[in-house]
């Protein structure tokens, strides 16, 4: 059995998201995220002291994983559409009826309602998405010309739209989430005329 101090809270982490594609959200337990780390319960609790904490920090987690991709990927600001139908694209692997990101993260939007801590720290994650998308739009489409806040809006209509997509995903497994995404790509790039005109000039 490791040592509870070669162990780091990440490892717990990706321990406690094991469980969940393995076994389902209803089996994640300290025990279960500790026999698959290899330390003892003791050593869970020391870094999480509640399993809505531990179930924050893996949401936490995999927002700022994805978010890392996004930026990994080679977007071509000259071309708008294809900058914005490849960050879909890369949007669509979560809108899945089995989307661990999701069923997490709408899990946690139900327990935040009656605990107001949680829902703080909920309404930050929200913040700091809203800012990712803000500033991935000023990088794509800089010539879109908008002020700073117009953009910020945008960037919250935006980030609500994926979130309502993926929880239709997630309770229908008939949801054409690939023709739905593919009508977005459309709805983003009319959202920024001045972009798109500008594109089309280029041509």
């Amino acid at each position: 059995m490791a040592r509870p101090n070669m162990v780091t809270k990440q490892d717990l982490i990706l321990s406690a998201e094991r469980v969940i594609q393995e076994k389902g959200l209803d089996k994640l337990t300290f025990k279960a995220v500790a026999e698959g780390a290899h330390v003892t319960q003791g050593t869970v609790y020391y870094h999480f002291k509640t399993k809505e904490q531990l179930l924050f920090e893996v949401v936490q987690s995999l927002c700022d994983r994805s978010w890392e991709n996004t930026k990994q990927l080679q977007l071509k600001q000259e071309h708008p559409k294809e900058s914005v139908d490849r960050l879909l694209e890369e949007a669509l692997q979560r809108c899945t009826p089995d989307s661990m990101y999701h069923t997490l993260f709408y899990s946690f939007v139900v327990h935040s309602l009656q605990n107001p801590p949680m829902r703080e720290r909920l309404g930050e994650l929200l913040q700091a998405e809203n800012a990712h998308v803000a500033a991935l739009l000023e990088r794509l489409l800089p010539a879109s010309g908008l002020p700073g806040k117009s953009l910020e809006y945008r960037a919250v209509m935006i980030n609500a739209l994926i979130d309502g997509l993926a929880l239709q995903a997630l309770v229908d497994p008939q949801f054409p989430a690939r023709e739905v995404y593919g009508e977005l790509s459309q709805v983003l790039l009319a959202m920024f005329p001045e972009a798109s005109d500008k594109n089309k000039t280029n041509e």
